[in-house]
């Protein structure tokens, strides 16, 4: 595991046991042909209907990925001390064998007070409010429940970081 800097694009730290939903967030993520495209068809549906808009280009990202808490804790730290560090962290809720997200996520804030944390599951053992508690400041906390629209996380991931 390693954390290269790649200059101003968002650095996003993801933590889940789940290879193919791992895969996924990595496509969502990711700057592809089918994403290049969407954007240039979205410029020109704005000039078309309404010049006015300004239509903002979804960032670039730089996306590691673990599928253990204890990875994305490891991750953040050796950011943190390279002062480089993740912009945004979504951790799985729960990452059998090891610590679960939101262990991960109290660690993690302890490291980097900044940092935007989502939290992502497929249960509801845990309510917001709980998280809210353990790790707070409750701004910089998300929640979303599996399945999730991952189009939507990469839009709200950006608006994170656009609002700091």
């Amino acid at each position: 595991m390693s954390v290269e800097k790649h200059g101003n694009r968002l650095r996003v730290l993801i933590a889940d046991d789940d290879e193919q939903i791992l895969e996924c967030y990595q496509g969502a993520f990711g700057r592809s042909e089918a994403t290049s495209t969407m954007a240039t068809l979205d410029s020109l549906e704005a000039d078309l209907f309404d010049p006015k808009t300004d239509i903002k280009e979804t960032p670039e990202f730089d996306v590691v990925s673990c599928s253990q808490g204890e990875d994305a804790i490891t991750l953040a730290e050796q950011a943190a001390q390279e002062d480089h560090p993740f912009d945004v962290v979504i951790l799985d809720v729960r990452m059998p064998p090891g610590i679960d997200g939101v262990e991960a996520g109290t660690r993690i804030r302890k490291l980097d007070p900044n940092v935007e944390i989502v939290f992502v599951t497929g249960f509801s053992d845990i309510s917001r409010e709980e998280l809210a508690k353990r790790i707070p400041p409750p701004m910089k906390l998300h929640y979303y429940d599996k399945p999730l629209s991952f189009t939507q996380l990469v839009k709200d991931v950006a608006s994170m970081i656009e609002a700091n």
